[in-house]
């Protein structure tokens, strides 16, 4: 493979890369409303869809590293072969070597790839935190179900009943 056939074939990864990685963000995104719903359905449907970005992401990830240690210089490749060295060698250093217009689009593309990876961490902390108050909500109202074996909240003379829970609602704010 020429060397200008392996930058273009790194950048092409990279390119996927940061296709599956903006998808995934828009659908981390969009986790959002089924988890304030607690639309159960909708939920095991995005999980679904995330699991599947995820298995298409180690595989770009996998054709990425193959790229990139195709990028190196030849004896470079034989020292480290597929071991430490060739792993070690991060798009920063590429982009650094890379010819013209490459080591810029490359350069770009790692912009891109960071600005990414700090976009779906806020949004799955976030969308944690929701699965955290879902599962806290959930945990509380079937206990007060549970605990609750009163008959009816008033008594006969349309008074509040002695057995009568004490109706507070859930205090946690989402």
């Amino acid at each position: 493979m020429s060397a200008i056939t392996s930058w273009k074939t790194l950048i092409e990864a990279l390119e996927e890369e940061i296709s599956l990685l903006t998808r995934l963000r828009d659908l981390a995104r969009a986790g959002h409303r089924p988890l304030v719903e607690l639309d159960v359905s909708a939920v095991e449907e995005w999980t679904c869809r995330q699991r599947e970005l995820l298995s298409a992401l180690a595989t770009a990830g996998t054709d990425r590293a193959r790229a990139q240690r195709d990028c190196l210089p030849a004896q470079v490749r034989a020292l480290g072969g597929s071991g430490p060295l060739a792993s070690t060698v991060t798009l920063h250093a590429l982009a650094g070597r890379a010819p013209g217009q490459f080591g810029v689009r490359l350069r770009q593309q790692g912009d891109a790839l960071r600005q990414l990876r700090d976009e779906i961490a806020l949004v799955t902390t976030r969308n944690e935190i929701l699965i955290k108050q879902v599962v806290e909500f959930t945990d509380h109202f079937g206990l007060g179900l549970a605990e609750n074996s009163r008959e009816d909240a008033y008594d006969a003379t349309g008074q509040m009943s002695e057995s009568a829970g004490s109706g507070d609602l859930y205090s946690r704010a989402i």
